[in-house]
């Protein structure tokens, strides 16, 4: 009989002891572990920089079209975004009509001058705001610009200047057509076959010399002799 009571009482403790052991290793139980709280505004993100260049392999030799992160300082970052926010629209208007990189665009008092007659109606013998012709507009156009002296009348500017080809054309050039008899208009020539000028139909715009209409009544290119 005590030999069974004590079977009893040693199978309780047991079970007792089992139950304590399970209980003390449930997560239920355990301390919670907190996580690091994000934060957005590191260092490294800071003074890094984003550019598809070429990485190197585990046997040093470049990946092509890998993206690499470069360390860069941060102010030299900055610099650039400013540059190119600091850039005027008037310089980007003028890069797409003229279908060029805008830093190709380095004449800003040109462009400045250009776009303040932009739109003038034609007059023939006007030399104004209300009007004006070909030969006056290259006649302010050039002394706005270039502080060059002009002679009135598109022939007399054609004897002013020493001909050079199309291929030898640059900013500031002189462009001449027959749109009658002889020489009897003339544009600025200003980047990738663009000129600017008094046109009868338009007034004050910007053409290209591969137009059907200009290509066919060109006579010549010339430049301003000092």
């Amino acid at each position: 009989m005590i030999l069974r009571m004590k079977i009893v009482l040693m199978a309780k403790w047991l079970c007792c002891f089992s139950a304590i052991c399970l209980m003390t290793s449930c997560a239920l139980f355990k301390p919670s572990v907190s996580k690091p709280a994000a934060n957005n505004s590191s260092p490294f993100f800071d003074h890094i920089t984003v550019s598809l260049n070429s990485s190197t392999s585990s046997k040093g030799t470049p990946e092509k079209g890998s993206l690499v992160i470069e360390d860069l300082p941060k102010e030299n970052y900055l610099a650039g975004l400013q540059g190119i926010e600091h850039i005027p629209p008037l310089i980007f208007k003028y890069a797409v009509l003229i279908d060029v990189e805008v830093e190709k665009i380095n004449n800003r008092k040109l462009i400045e001058y250009i776009n303040q007659w932009w739109g003038v109606p034609y007059r023939i013998g006007g030399a104004a705001m209300s009007g004006i012709d070909c030969s006056a507009f290259m006649q302010v156009l050039a002394s706005e610009a270039y502080g060059l002296k002009l002679p009135r009348t598109s022939r007399e500017q054609a004897n002013q200047c020493m001909e050079i080809s199309k291929t030898e054309l640059r900013e500031g050039d002189f462009v001449f057509f027959n749109t009658g008899r002889g020489i009897s208009h003339v544009g600025l020539y200003l980047s990738n076959n663009k000129f600017v000028h008094a046109s009868t139909s338009a007034g004050v715009v910007i053409s290209d010399l591969n137009e059907l209409y200009w290509n066919n009544r060109f006579l010549k290119a010339g430049r301003v002799i000092n």
